[in-house]
């Protein structure tokens, strides 16, 4: 089965990357439910505690609302975790993968909701019996919850962002800025640019000569928006020369 996955983003661009198959989506899945077995002990210990140290009353409370934290820790992590660490949970940071949209974009609070809560579906009759069966007859390794969601699980190296555009050149763009002609260094911040992001604006570097000026400046907008909003950047900046500098810093930091 074709392990590489090409999607082609609203903004005309395709970014390959490579699918996370069963084996490493089931060892990312063994970490997580570890850690959530984790947190229902403790949960469990803590409660019996709480009803046997302070009486029938007290004790009952206490551990009623113990009861629902815990369920809302088993329950919300995969939520909070997708959603704070672009897409990945422990166990997933830990196998490298990461859940993004169908469209390549990172994905949001309500579609990892959605696909959490599918996860009870996929769950049956044990272990992920029917999620499993789901990765195995499509090509994408979605389980139900993916479906529902329009969500992915891909590997997050950065080798596997590879431009795949007609007129790309597939290489690398080399971008010759020195130090002292940065105009947006002091506030840029490389560590908040996802791989998703990286590999668009590589692939717009590299083919931004063959675009015609209008798209060009149209394209140069749209995807640095994004990443200015989450470096509260000004919105005065030349959007090409702000990507410019985005990419020679990753690329700097990933060369040190």
């Amino acid at each position: 089965m074709n392990e590489q996955l090409s999607i082609e983003t609203p903004e005309q661009i395709d970014i390959r990357f490579q699918k996370a198959g069963i084996g490493s989506r089931f060892y990312a899945a063994l970490i997580d439910t570890g850690l959530l077995a984790l947190i229902l002990f403790v949960g469990y210990y803590v409660n019996r505690n709480f009803i046997t140290e302070l009486g029938d009353t007290l004790g009952n409370w206490l551990g009623a609302i113990g009861g629902l934290l815990v369920f809302a820790l088993f329950w919300g992590y995969y939520m909070v975790f997708e959603v704070a660490s672009n897409g990945q949970s422990l166990g997933k940071r830990a196998l490298g993968l990461r859940v993004i949209k169908d469209g390549g974009y990172p994905i949001g609070f309500a579609d990892s909701a959605i696909r959490n809560l599918v996860r009870v579906v996929d769950f049956l009759p044990f272990f992920y019996g029917a999620g499993l069966l789901t990765m195995l007859v499509n090509g994408n390794w979605q389980r139900l919850g993916d479906f529902a969601a329009g969500t992915l699980v891909v590997k997050t190296a950065r080798t596997d962002l590879k431009p795949t555009g007609a007129n790309g050149s597939g290489h690398a763009p080399v971008i010759n800025i020195p130090q002292e002609a940065f105009e947006y260094a002091g506030w840029i911040r490389p560590e908040l640019v996802t791989e998703m992001e990286v590999g668009v604006i590589r692939e717009y570097l590299t083919r931004r000569r063959t675009l015609p000026k209008f798209r060009r400046s149209e394209l140069a907008r749209t995807i640095a928006n994004p990443i200015l909003a989450k470096m509260g950047g000004s919105d005065s900046v030349s959007d090409e020369k702000f990507l410019e500098e985005v990419y020679a810093l990753i690329v700097t930091s990933e060369n040190k």
